[in-house]
C-alpha cells in the first residue's frame, strides 16, 4: 500500500466502522432495556388497575367484573393482551374472557413483589397479592386473607415492531453519519497532504529542468525537508562541477608530459631504436589515459539532473559528422519528437551519440537512422545504418571485463566506452542487424 492518502483513509474507515458498530449495539441495548422497562411499568401498573377493580365472590374469591376491566383490550379476542389470576395452589380462578390457549408458566411471587418475565413471544408480569374479602357486618370484620397471584400477558409484536423500528432508524442513521464523517475526513486528508502534493509537483518540475529548486513555502512541520532537498540537489551539481573541474584539471597535467614523450618520439634527430622502443608504449598510455579519463567523467544516472534536450543535441552530432564524411554525404533521418528530453548529464549524451554516430557514418553507404522514445521510465535510443553490419562476434566489444588497453585501433573502442558509460546509468546495450542493411545499436537508459 504505496499511498499515504490510502493508508489514513483505511485506518479511518476502519476506526469509524468500529465506533459505528459499538455504538450502534451500545443505543440499540439502552433502547431495548428503556423499551422493556416501559414495558414493566405499563404492565404493572395494569395491575395495580386490575387489582382497584377486584373484589370478592359469592365464595370469597378473587374476581374482576367483566365492566369493571381497565383496559378494553381484555376484552376483544385476538388483541394481544390478557390477565389470569391464580390461587395459592397456582390454579386459575379468573382470566379475561379474550384469553385463549396453554397457560404460561407463570411465577409465584411473594406477596408485595413482582416478577417480569420476557418470553419468545410475550412477556408476562406477575404480582402476589393476600386479599381478605370483606364479611358486611357493622362490625367491619374480614374474612381469613387468602393468597393470590395476578398475572398480565402481552403479545411481543408490539414491543418487535418498535424495536425494528428504531433499528432500522439506528443503523440508516449511523450509516448516512459514517458516509458523510468518511467524506469530510476525505476532504481533510486532502487539505492536509496538499503541501506534501505540492512539494511532489514541485519535485518533478525540478526533474524535468522547470525549475532549478524548491521555491515555495511549506508547513514548518515540511520546511526541513524542503531546504534539505535543496540542499541536496544544490550538494549534487556543485559536486559533479568539482569533479568535472578536477578531471580537466587533471587532463591539461597530463597534455604536457604527454605531449614531451610524443614529441620523443616524433623527434627524427632522435635515437631511432628508442623512438621505435617508445612509440607503442606512449600510444597505449595515450589510449589508455584518454579512456580512463573519459570514463571516470561519465555522469551517470542522477535524480535532479538538467534534462537535455535530445533533438538539437543529435541534429548538432549529424551536422558534425556531415563535414567529416562530406565524400560519402550521408543522409541523416530522425524520428525523436521535439519535446523529448532525458534527464542525464549533456556530456554523457553527446559522448554515447557520437560515439555510436561516429560508427555509423564511418561504415554507412549513404543512409544513417536515429530514433529516440521514452517508455516504461526509460529511454530508449537507436542509431541504424545501411552498411555491412557487425560482425558475428560484434557483443565481444561490449563485454564487462573488455579492458582498454587490450584495445587497438579499428576494434571497437568507441562501443566499449559507450558500454561503459550505459551502465554508470543502469541501462543496457545491444548490437542487431537494421531492417535498413546495416548494423543498429539500441540502448536503454534509466533516466
Amino acid at each position: 500500500m504505496r499511498s499515504l492518502r490510502t493508508r489514513l483513509l483505511l485506518a479511518a474507515t476502519l476506526v469509524l466502522v468500529v465506533f459505528m458498530l459499538l455504538t450502534g449495539a451500545a443505543l440499540e441495548q439502552a433502547f431495548r432495556s428503556s423499551a422493556q422497562q416501559g414495558q414493566q411499568d405499563k404492565m404493572q401498573a395494569l395491575v395495580y388497575a386490575l387489582l382497584g377493580a377486584a373484589d370478592a365472590g359469592d365464595n370469597d374469591a378473587l374476581t374482576i367484573p367483566a365492566n369493571a376491566l381497565p383496559d378494553p383490550r381484555l376484552g376483544r379476542v385476538q388483541s394481544g393482551l390478557a390477565a389470569l389470576i391464580f390461587d395459592i395452589k397456582g390454579t386459575v380462578i379468573w382470566r379475561s374472557s379474550n384469553f385463549e390457549g396453554p397457560v404460561p408458566d407463570v411465577p409465584a411471587p411473594k406477596v408485595g413483589d413482582y416478577k417480569f418475565a420476557e418470553y419468545d413471544d410475550q412477556f408476562v408480569f406477575s404480582y402476589g397479592v393476600s386479599w381478605a374479602a370483606d364479611t358486611g357486618s357493622h362490625l367491619f370484620t374480614a374474612s381469613k386473607p387468602r393468597r393470590y397471584t395476578v398475572a398480565v400477558i402481552e403479545d411481543k409484536t408490539p414491543y418487535r415492531s418498535q424495536l425494528g423500528v428504531f433499528r432500522r432508524a439506528l443503523w440508516i442513521g449511523l450509516g448516512v453519519s459514517v458516509s458523510a464523517l468518511l467524506l469530510l475526513q476525505l476532504l481533510v486528508l486532502r487539505w492536509g497532504l496538499a503541501p506534501l502534493q505540492r512539494l511532489a509537483r514541485e519535485l518533478r518540475r525540478i526533474e524535468s529542468g522547470e525549475q532549478g529548486q524548491i521555491e515555495s513555502t511549506y508547513p514548518d512541520e515540511l520546511m526541513p525537508l524542503a531546504s534539505g532537498l535543496n540542499t541536496m540537489i544544490q550538494g549534487e551539481r556543485n559536486q559533479q562541477s568539482r569533479y568535472r573541474n578536477a578531471l580537466d584539471d587533471l587532463a591539461h597535467s597530463l597534455k604536457t608530459p604527454l605531449a614531451v614523450l610524443r614529441g620523443l618520439v616524433d623527434d627524427k634527430a632522435a635515437d631511432p631504436a628508442l623512438r621505435e622502443r617508445l612509440r607503442d608504449p606512449v600510444g597505449r598510455i595515450q589510449e589508455i589515459t584518454d579512456h580512463q579519463l573519459r570514463k571516470a567523467a561519465t555522469a551517470g544516472r542522477r535524480s535532479f539532473a538538467e534534462p537535455v534536450r535530445l533533438r538539437p543535441l543529435v541534429e548538432k552530432i549529424s551536422g558534425a559528422l556531415a563535414k567529416v564524411y562530406a565524400d560519402k554525404q550521408p543522409e541523416f533521418t530522425f524520428d525523436i519528437d521535439d519535446r523529448l528530453r532525458a534527464r542525464a548529464d549533456q556530456g554523457d549524451l553527446y559522448e554515447m551519440l557520437g560515439n555510436l554516430m561516429d560508427n555509423a557514418g564511418k561504415w554507412c553507404v549513404k543512409r544513417i537512422r536515429i530514433s529516440a522514445r521514452y517508455a516504461e521510465r526509460k529511454l530508449h535510443f537507436c542509431v541504424e545504418d545501411d552498411g555491412p553490419g557487425f560482425p558475428a562476434d560484434a557483443d565481444k566489444l561490449l563485454q564487462r571485463g573488455m579492458r582498454a588497453d587490450s584495445l587497438t585501433p579499428g576494434q571497437g573502442i568507441g562501443l566499449g566506452a559507450v558500454a561503459e558509460m550505459v551502465r554508470a546509468y543502469d541501462g543496457s546495450i545491444a548490437l542487431g542487424r537494421s531492417d535498413l542493411g546495416g548494423g543498429k545499436v539500441e540502448v536503454a537508459l534509466s533516466v
